[in-house]
């Protein structure tokens, strides 16, 4: 009797350990999950702006530290608003993630894609220098000038305005963003988009 007792005792004893073990999956599987949510954006696959800023911080010390060439592209989607008023939001957002898509398969692993803002894109480029941004801004323009998208049996061309910043230090990542606005800003003007 006591033998049947004690197989119970550890019967009772392995289906606790696993219904403990199983628990503990499953709050590595939620935190992962909440991990990702806090660094990627809600639509896109792309990062989101709280963790480009970070790592933007991070790249501004790795010029100053080794002297890194790295730049920053600041896109800006052209028109989404009236893509949003004829065709809905949902076109908007399949134009956004297009846009995302294109921008992350245009650079290398190496390179950093984030959604920043609402229809702004921010791409950070390692070992880029001062001659060569101003050629990758305009490459990434061209990728997504030459994708056709349809929404609903409409075409859209996209199109995007691209500015650069080189990643300088003891330039403050909101100075760098600023500047790479500011180019963008311009771009977009002398394209009058």
């Amino acid at each position: 009797m006591a033998v049947n007792a004690t197989n119970m005792r550890q019967t009772g004893l392995a289906e606790d350990l696993n219904a403990i073990k199983q628990e503990n999956l499953q709050l590595k599987l939620r935190i992962a999950e909440l991990e990702r949510l806090v660094l990627i954006d809600t639509l896109t696959p792309l990062y989101n702006r709280r963790h480009f800023m970070d790592i933007l911080q991070r790249w501004i010390w790795r010029a100053h530290r080794y002297g890194q060439n790295c730049g920053l592209l600041f896109i800006d989607v052209d028109q989404l608003k009236s893509v949003n008023d004829a065709l809905g939001h949902h076109a908007g957002d399949h134009l956004l993630v297009t846009v995302a898509e294109i921008l992350k398969a245009g650079v290398r692993r190496s390179d950093i894609v984030a959604r920043i803002g609402g229809d702004e894109f921010g791409v950070l480029l390692e070992n880029v220098n001062a001659e060569s941004l101003p050629l990758k801004a305009k490459k990434i323009a061209q990728l997504v000038a030459n994708q056709k998208l349809t929404y609903q049996d409409v075409e859209i061309w996209p199109s995007v305005s691209v500015g650069f910043a080189m990643i300088e230090q003891n330039v403050s990542s909101a100075e760098t963003l600023m500047r790479a606005d500011k180019s963008m800003y311009a771009n977009k003007i002398a394209r009058r988009v």
